[in-house]
């Protein structure tokens, strides 16, 4: 039940450069070019000649991704003589043991130096669509701009069809990729990207899985919100059907559906008429889909006739019985006691199997806070806490949650300011173990 996607940082006040699969850090950036990427705290970028054999005891998981045979990639990122480093490791036992897998330097190249106190920001995530095809992608700085203080981004697409033996680097530029990859996603022999295209827009790639062989894909005009935080993509499939969101905490900006026939047209989403929040679709089958929607959005606007009971910034389960034409409120999220305040994690609400759904609200303990993980194995109808982050003093802490079976799923979690782990659930997300990445 695993669709690609990415984050972004809760509550920032600034437009925010994206890193991973969950926005770690936030970054004030100016406007320059057509879209602005002009950032006022900048990273360097760094080359490391360790091919990432030596970093089991201080690397911090970025992105992961597995398949239901339990094979899985991670993405890490740790601490070396130049900075910060990238590796990659492979699991062949859904997550127990972890082998190190060589990167060329262009692509160990592509991280920043300086995350010294705090989580190293890593700007790539990993996604595999089969056991040989994979892609690392995101954004990378270019050649020769390291001390720039102007420093902007470039797409950045890598792919491997050798289980990540061997790397090759996509010519993004040429394609019309700007700025960021913002999600991939694999059906039925194609694999999907999500991109800037121009200004404030976005636009839509595919290839076989098998090579590299992309091209752009017509769409309604995908566009991006005035201001927040960092853009954000979802891409959910499930048979010959498809959906595409696009959004961040100011709410949804653009939503389109693939017809069998292969046209994507424009798309009402899950929560249009009440608000507009942002949040992960849930596909459980081309029929039946789910969300989870805060009434009244950013902006606190329903339209008019919503029911009463729909009170605002609660949260509700929405599902869908026709594909995503209608969707209607089936139950309120209590999680901690409240409606309110979910973590707004755009992996979330995550799905291991139909009438189940996981969404993550940090509670707090004083000064500090423990993020959990709650499980609804009802629909909606009752949540539990599955799963709880040791007390800090930042949330949210939970970065991104992904189910790929109805029993195997996985969170990257932050522990600290500057570590994180791998948390793996072999139980359909009933209990989480910390994984020796």
């Amino acid at each position: 039940m695993d669709s690609a996607l990415v984050t972004d940082v809760r509550q920032c006040d600034t437009e925010c450069v994206r890193t991973t699969d969950r926005k770690l850090h936030c970054v004030a950036i100016g406007l320059s070019m057509t879209l602005g990427l002009a950032i006022t705290s900048f990273y360097d970028i760094v080359a490391s000649s360790d091919a990432g054999s030596s970093t089991t005891a201080t690397a911090a998981p970025v992105s992961a991704t597995f398949l239901p045979t339990g094979e899985g990639w991670i993405v890490s990122g740790y601490h070396c003589s130049t900075g910060v480093c990238l590796a990659v490791k492979r699991t062949m036992d859904d997550g127990r043991t972890w082998t190190p897998l060589h990167l060329p330097s262009g692509l160990r190249a592509v991280t920043n130096s300086s995350g010294a106190s705090y989580f190293p920001l890593v700007q790539q995530n990993i996604y595999f669509a089969d056991a040989k095809d994979g892609w690392i992608y995101g954004s990378v700085s270019p050649v020769g701009s390291v001390g720039d203080t102007n420093l902007t981004f470039d797409a950045e697409i890598w792919s491997t069809h050798d289980r990540g033996a061997s790397w090759s680097v996509l010519d993004t530029k040429s394609l019309g990729m700007k700025f960021d990859v913002l999600s991939l996603s694999a059906s039925r022999g194609s694999i999907y990207a999500i991109s800037w295209l121009k200004g404030q827009t976005f636009g839509l790639w595919r290839s076989s899985v098998t090579n590299d062989s992309w091209q752009r894909v017509s769409t309604p005009t995908l566009t991006s919100a005035a201001g927040g935080s960092n853009m954000e993509g979802v891409l959910t499939f499930t048979g010959a059907d498809g959906w595409l969101m696009l959004g961040n905490d100011r709410g949804t900006t653009a939503a389109v559906r693939l017809l069998s026939s292969g046209r994507w047209v424009k798309w009402n989403a899950p929560c249009q008429t009440v608000g507009g929040s942002f949040a992960a679709l849930v596909a459980f089958n081309s029929t039946t889909l789910a969300d989870v929607c805060t009434i009244g959005g950013f902006g606190g606007d329903v339209a008019p006739g919503t029911p009463h009971y729909l009170k605002q910034q609660t949260n509700w389960v929405f599902v869908s019985h026709d594909a995503g034409l209608t969707f209607e409120p089936t139950s309120q999220v209590m999680a901690d006691g409240s409606s309110e305040f979910l973590d707004s994690i755009p992996s979330l609400p995550a799905s291991p199997a139909p009438g189940r759904l996981l969404i993550a609200k940090s509670v707090s303990h004083g000064l500090k806070t423990s993020d959990h993980l709650y499980l609804t194995r009802n629909g909606g109808k009752t949540w539990r806490s599955v799963y709880a982050s040791p007390l800090t003093s930042f949330f949210p802490v939970i970065q991104s949650v992904k189910f790929t079976s109805s029993s195997l799923g996985y969170a990257i979690v932050q522990r600290t300011s500057t570590t994180s782990e791998l948390i793996i659930s072999w139980d359909g997300g009933w209990a989480w173990h910390a994984s020796a990445t």
